[in-house]
């Protein structure tokens, strides 16, 4: 144990390395397994993996430009994940499902950037983060066939790394939720304004006063909901208003199975031994397969300090990542829910409503004369969301002037009408109709050639 004299770095890793029990863990594992095996199964029941094969073209992130896959590998893919998702759960060669997991997920996320979703992403960081988490030394089929030495505690560090990322989660949706429209309920008046002729819940739902609560709502919640929890007294509290919060979710919106992983996360925040408690079959299994540990029997290895530094060190990169990249929008100019600039990887969950439509005009070289293009073979229908952003609006002039080219039809300027209503605003210019789309190339760069954001 530190002395008093102890420096503040070895009183960190002191607390980071201190043994807790493994029940949290282990609860965490099997939901986490189940629940992204299920999005996935989920995906290919309503036809994700039909819809991609059906494009011909494909709008990869600018940093990871992963080639279109085939129909055998692309269901071979989805199968590994929801493979791989259920090994993770039942702890069976717990070490290589979970590097199957994180790469088939970030795989599938990465195929198409206009289908961005930001649980999807939230999956990505999980399956990777369970790759270095020790959540199969219980209750799993490698410590029953013996590949693994059983535990009954693991590194206090585990659980302050998906505390954090659960909390910066919540912090920065709810710091997103800071703008004009949000707070003047723009967003959900729209939504909620679709959904009158709903069984029994339709006439609460077009009220018009509830969008204002809801909106309020979930901005205080998002930003006060993490340190109520980590307050034993509030925490209670808190996590009811969170499953509230979730659960209300489901009924409106659906979101497939993220409510669901958000309540198994925030649960997180009860103290290490909580499933023990849970009411009936499930706490009288976690009280059998996963023993309390008691003082004087905890297995008080303590890895070496160079092993603790660079643990600590990898926390300290991966945390940084974490605050950095979803602050990268205030590096750009203008509205981001109108650029887009900024707007992936910073959990802006459910805060703009946008209505595009875009038409292409192609000018050729050899004469000058100008014709609408036929976008039926460059974007599929169910493509449809990417006249919302910029940078897809630029490649498919960039894939149109190719296309031309490929016909012998060289083209030497595209223009674009492309018209967004954002949260229930009247359409308007997205880049103006004069710009020579061939002149831009898609950057992370500020996009210089857009339209002024309605006001």
């Amino acid at each position: 144990m530190p002395t008093a004299s102890s420096s503040p770095a070895a009183r960190l890793r002191a607390a980071l390395f201190q043994p807790i029990d493994l029940a949290w863990l282990v609860f965490f594992r099997l939901g986490a397994g189940v629940l992204i095996a299920t999005e996935h199964a989920g995906a290919v029941v309503l036809g994700h993996p039909q819809a991609y094969l059906a494009s011909r073209q494909h709008f990869t992130y600018l940093l990871a430009p992963l080639p279109n896959l085939s129909a055998p590998v692309l269901y071979a893919l989805y199968a590994a994940v929801i493979g791989a998702g259920l090994a993770v759960a039942s702890g069976w060669y717990y070490r290589a499902a979970t590097i199957i997991l994180c790469v088939g997920c970030w795989w599938i996320f990465l195929l198409d950037s206009t289908s961005y979703i930001n649980h999807h992403y939230l999956f990505c960081l999980v399956a990777g983060l369970l790759v270095v988490l020790p959540a199969h030394r219980a209750a799993s089929l490698d410590v029953r066939a013996g590949r693994v030495t059983p535990a009954i505690t693991a590194p206090a560090w585990t659980r302050y790394l998906l505390l954090g990322q659960l909390g910066l989660v919540y912090f920065f949706a709810g710091l997103a939720k800071l703008n004009a429209d949000w707070l003047a309920a723009r967003p959900l008046t729209v939504w909620l304004s679709h959904k009158g002729s709903w069984w029994l819940v339709g006439p609460l739902l077009t009220q018009p006063w509830l969008p204002w609560l809801m909106s309020y709502a979930g901005l205080l919640l998002d930003l006060l909901v993490a340190p109520l929890l980590l307050w034993r007294p509030t925490r209670p509290w808190a996590y009811g208003a969170a499953a509230f919060f979730h659960l209300s979710n489901v009924i409106i919106f659906g979101l497939g199975t993220f409510p669901w992983f958000s309540l198994l996360m925030t649960a997180l925040f009860f103290d290490p031994d909580f499933p023990r408690r849970l009411p009936d079959a499930a706490g009288r299994w976690f009280r059998r397969q996963v023993p309390m540990p008691v003082v004087g029997t905890i297995d008080n290895i303590i890895p070496s300090r160079s092993w603790q530094q660079a643990v600590v060190a990898g926390l300290t990169i991966y945390g940084a990542v974490q605050v950095a990249v979803p602050l990268r929008h205030f590096l750009y100019p203008g509205q981001t829910h109108w650029t887009e600039e900024g707007h992936n990887f910073a959990w802006h969950m459910m805060l703009r409503s946008k209505m595009s439509t875009a038409s292409f005009r192609v000018r050729f070289a050899t004469d000058g004369h100008e014709e609408i293009a036929d976008l039926s073979t460059i974007v599929a229908p169910t493509q449809h969301r990417f006249a919302d952003h910029p940078d897809c609006l630029l490649r498919v002039a960039h894939w149109l002037a190719a296309d031309y080219q490929m016909k012998g039809h060289p083209l030497s300027a595209v223009f674009v009408d492309s018209r967004v209503a954002l949260n229930g605003r009247p359409a308007q210019p997205l880049i103006a109709p004069d710009v020579n789309l061939l002149h831009h190339r898609p950057t992370l760069h500020m996009a210089t050639w857009l339209a002024p954001a309605p006001e």
